[in-house]
């Protein structure tokens, strides 16, 4: 069984972000842990890593995840500016300081993987690898039509059709379900904030300065991000990346094949050297 406990941290701008801790009531208390801040994507809040937390959770139970709701998102403040790059990236290098992790991996999916990187790219001190799934590009994202995106806010119906058409096969009820209701919560500036400016922002000349081991996991049927675009954007791009596919999943590996995914991360971990004395 895990335990689940939720907290707050407040950031250098005074906002207020909900952050939930999970663990295993099993974790040894004499062995050394593996911290994983998990940051989810659009248009989700950290809810969306529960299947792929308790894959995790079945392979190892000296890990520790904190599934933080990202400004404008779940049940963090929802200010009305702030939603671009940089300013999502000070907020994960305050997570982490209010949370005092001394060692963690940390894990973006799709906008967050472009967060993940920009904060990477900093070289925080005790950040010790970096875990992509199906990630945005740090630098500017290929063109797309937006507008819809933007018209569908707060439409059930049609943002349930969007989040359908994203995955390489279909989710539970349940799971859908979810999707929708948390996407319904995110605030309007935060949803138009991704759209643009973030997904245009190019940091590309950042994205050599990150120093840890770093899995991309790409979707072998993902609509969203193309496996040639991680390979040459990203994976090419930093020293000691490796890339992997999952090829029968789309844009939601963490939901799709929590399993699978949960089983390459525990490798990666292992083999990087990364908590190793917590696997």
């Amino acid at each position: 069984m895990k335990q689940e406990t939720e907290s707050t941290v407040k950031m250098r701008d005074g906002m207020t972000i909900h952050v939930t801790r999970y663990e295993s009531q099993e974790r040894a208390l004499s062995a050394e842990s593996l911290d994983l801040l998990l940051l989810h994507g659009w248009p989700n809040s950290g809810q969306v890593w529960m299947p792929l937390i308790d894959a995790l959770l079945l392979g190892s139970a000296n890990l520790r995840f904190f599934a933080p709701d990202l400004r404008g998102y779940g049940a963090s403040d929802k200010p009305e500016t702030g939603y671009v790059c940089e300013t999502f990236a000070d907020d994960v290098v305050d997570i982490a300081s209010g949370l005092a992790l001394e060692k963690y991996a940390l894990v973006g999916h799709s906008m967050s993987g472009k967060i993940a990187q920009l904060t990477a790219s900093r070289q925080p001190l005790d950040l010790s690898a970096l875990v992509l799934v199906t990630p945005g590009l740090l630098a500017a994202s290929p063109p797309a039509d937006i507008t819809r995106r933007k018209a569908i806010y707060g439409d059930p119906r049609q943002i349930r059709e969007m989040l359908q058409s994203w995955t390489g096969h279909p989710l539970s009820g349940a799971d859908i379900d979810a999707l929708v209701e948390q996407a319904v919560s995110v605030g309007r500036a935060a949803w138009n904030g991704w759209l643009s400016p973030m997904r245009d922002e190019d940091f590309f000349r950042e994205i050599g300065k990150i120093a840890v081991p770093t899995l991309v996991v790409g979707g072998g049927k993902d609509p969203q991000r193309t496996e040639d675009e991680l390979r040459r954007g990203v994976v090419a791009q930093i020293k000691e990346a490796e890339y992997v596919r999952l090829p029968n999943s789309g844009h939601l590996p963490h939901l799709e094949e929590p399993s699978a995914l949960a089983s390459l991360m525990l490798n990666f971990f292992s083999t990087a050297a990364v908590g190793s004395g917590a696997l």
